[in-house]
């Protein structure tokens, strides 16, 4: 399976917790050292292809939080793993 950028730096900023948009942007942010201030709505698209590829999941409520699945987990793993070769 290959992700594009934007969807490797979700993947990356996901976990197994629960998070909403918005904290997963700040993340992506973070993980990426830029100084730019990322919105929610940048992670949308990508964490809409992460759940059809079936690495994230939406919780069953309103407010909007996602997580990893554990194949998201284990591929998050991986792609880390590959990062620092």
């Amino acid at each position: 399976m290959r992700l594009t950028e934007k969807q490797k730096a979700v993947l990356l900023a996901l976990t197994i917790e629960w998070q909403t948009p918005t904290q997963i942007a700040q993340k992506v942010a973070a993980n990426e050292e830029w100084e730019v201030s990322y919105r929610a709505s940048y992670v949308n698209q990508p964490l809409k292809a992460l759940m059809r590829e079936g690495l994230a999941e939406k919780k069953p409520d309103p407010r909007g939080q996602y997580r990893l699945t554990p194949f998201g987990a284990y591929t998050k793993d991986k792609a880390t793993h590959e990062t620092k070769r």
